[in-house]
């Protein structure tokens, strides 16, 4: 998510891209250390020229106007990727989900209204796996769960991070925020690893709440144009998808951010709609939580996945995105519930070893 689970297609692209990257910066970087930056041929550390968002050919906005505007994103069910927990229910498949987002900057005010049928009341689920990494604790259920929305502001186009990998084992080491200042973690030293400009997505998560014991739900959350805050103030959670072996460039695992972010992190409301006008997009996406959320999840969510939404891009009714596939195609929504399996296994080893 999640607000990222929403992103299937983004993220399948950008594993492919990832293993592209880390191939390059390996055959020709790899016995380089880090106090020279390397970046891949796909030149992700570069964002992409800022479009307009007006039409040439309309002579209009057509997906967003600027400063001012009204956003409705139709809400999907099976949206999670490998290792998340996709919640379809009965109740679900027999309800709605649509989120109406109103910004104007004048006001400094946006506000996302979010209206469900068919919502479970206080549900439970339980995994099939441990999903858990490294880097990221994940939990196997969650009982009598409480509901979050999750408001992505960019998605893989723009915003990017460098990702550290360990010059002599070549292992993901994480990005700054796993080192101090933001944690108790010393940084590595100087020459002992490389780095690769990843793309990132951000994404900020509302308070929690819960519908009626009917399914009926029907909340709203306000947020500063121009300054987009989480729940507990901070800038929210930055999230990617990347190989944790530099050796097996195409087993991507997810990374999500666990420090609070920097205060020159935060977005304004015109981060989502350059997103928009860049052929990005945003998204919507809801998860189940425990209440209260433990430390592990501040800034992050939990990975049991409900309803998600793209905008300007939509999922057609009845149907989910395939998130083991790297095409972007759909499939029939999902019966039930259930966890996705995890990533396939690397299908080559660029250290030799015998894949």
């Amino acid at each position: 998510m999640s607000a990222k689970s929403s992103t299937w297609i983004s993220r399948t692209l950008l594993g492919l891209g990832l293993s592209c990257s880390l191939g390059a910066c390996l055959q020709n970087d790899a016995e380089n250390t880090a106090s020279a930056e390397i970046w891949s041929p796909l030149n992700l550390a570069s964002p992409p020229h800022l479009a307009s968002g007006r039409s040439t050919i309309e002579g209009r906005y057509v997906y967003a106007q600027p400063d001012e505007g009204e956003i409705t994103i139709p809400m999907f069910l099976g949206g999670s990727v490998p290792g998340e927990f996709s919640i379809v229910e009965p109740s679900m498949k027999a309800g709605s989900g649509e989120v109406k987002i109103k910004y104007s900057k004048k006001k400094n005010l946006v506000e996302l209204r979010a209206k469900f049928k068919g919502l479970p009341y206080r549900g439970s689920w339980v995994k099939d796996y441990d999903n858990s990494t490294p880097f990221n604790v994940h939990f196997n259920e969650v009982h009598n769960a409480k509901w979050q929305l999750w408001f992505v502001g960019t998605m893989f186009g723009r915003k990017h991070e460098n990702a550290y990998y360990s010059a002599s084992t070549l292992k993901f080491l994480g990005t700054k925020y796993n080192f101090a200042p933001f944690t108790n973690t010393p940084p590595p030293a100087v020459g002992t690893y490389f780095p690769v400009a990843l793309p990132m997505l951000q994404m900020v998560c509302t308070p929690i709440f819960e519908g009626k014991p009917n399914g009926e739900a029907d909340v709203t959350f306000k947020f500063r144009y121009d300054r987009i805050e989480d729940a507990l103030g901070s800038p929210g959670a930055l999230y990617t998808a990347t190989a944790f072996d530099a050796c097996l460039p195409d087993k991507i695992d997810p990374y999500w951010t666990n420090a609070r972010l920097p205060d020159d992190q935060f977005m304004s409301f015109d981060t989502f709609l350059q997103s928009i006008w860049n052929g990005e997009g945003i998204a919507v996406s809801m998860s189940a939580e425990p209440d209260p959320k433990p430390p592990e999840l501040a800034y992050r969510d939990n990975t049991f996945i409900g309803w998600s939404g793209l905008y300007p891009a939509t999922i057609p009714a009845g149907y989910a995105p395939d998130s083991r596939s790297a095409t972007g195609r759909i499939v029939p929504q999902p019966a039930g519930s259930y966890q996705v399996p995890p990533n396939p296994p690397s299908r080559r080893n660029l250290c030799g070893g015998g894949q």
